[in-house]
């Protein structure tokens, strides 16, 4: 950014478009004409209130009333930016451009310092200072977009593995409900197969004890008959 500004300021300096053709300096409070030129607003007042005629200096160009005089808002702009950065790049000290870089002390100097307060220090002009730590910068950056990006790759492949995982245990566990339903089924049957197996031979001992009962009186009652029934006869109001 440093060089940037001296750029701004060098190229505002050396370019004829930032120069007032009257005054031959950049401009001052930059005004247009009609015509589409552009000087300080003193210069072509003071120009036109020497000449009975308003003309532009550039081209010449005839205005029968005094036109009125548009600001160039953005041309001051450019230049309220030019001379804010010229002002930071000026060596307190001395008030002289700070041009180079001492590389023993890591600050930028003017042509002063490096001869009264610098001695025998090595310099480097700012520019190729400024190229040298925008290299420097830019390769790191890319050092660290590499690293960002393989720490993204890592977590993509992280959250991948999380997400197979995930669906391995939800696939082992649908596995493992639907063994222990099939089981507790199997289990539940076979208890009802028991339960009416043991009930069905309950049921048939008690059918085999009811008959065994019956069967017994019978035989008692016709053992009975057998042994008294001539007797019993005989005698049939008893």
């Amino acid at each position: 950014e440093a060089w940037s500004y001296m750029s701004a300021v060098s190229s505002l300096r050396s370019e004829d478009q930032f120069l007032c053709s009257i005054c031959l300096d950049v401009f001052t409070d930059p005004v247009s004409t009609p015509c589409g030129h552009n000087f300080c607003k003193n210069c072509i007042t003071q120009y036109w209130d020497m000449n009975v005629m308003c003309q532009s200096s550039m081209c010449k160009e005839t205005f029968y009333t005094r036109p009125h005089l548009r600001v160039n808002t953005l041309l001051s702009e450019v230049l309220i930016d030019a001379v804010e950065n010229l002002e930071g790049r000026m060596c307190k000290k001395h008030d002289k451009l700070l041009e180079l870089f001492c590389k023993n002390d890591q600050t930028c100097v003017c042509v002063l310092c490096s001869v009264l307060d610098h001695k025998n220090h090595e310099f480097v002009p700012l520019r190729e200072e400024y190229e040298g730590k925008k290299a420097e910068l830019e390769k790191t950056e890319a050092e660290i977009q590499q690293m960002i990006q393989k720490r993204r790759l890592k977590i993509q492949q992280i959250k991948e593995s999380v997400k197979m995982s995930k669906c391995a245990a939800d696939r082992q566990k649908a596995e493992g409900v639907q063994v222990f339903t099939a089981l507790k089924e199997s289990v539940d049957r076979g208890l009802k197969e028991l339960i009416k197996e043991i009930e069905d031979k309950q049921e048939t001992t008690e059918k085999q004890a009811e008959a065994e009962s019956t069967n017994t009186g019978r035989r008692h009652d016709t053992g009975v008959w057998g042994k008294h029934g001539d007797l019993l006869l005989l005698f049939p109001s008893l």
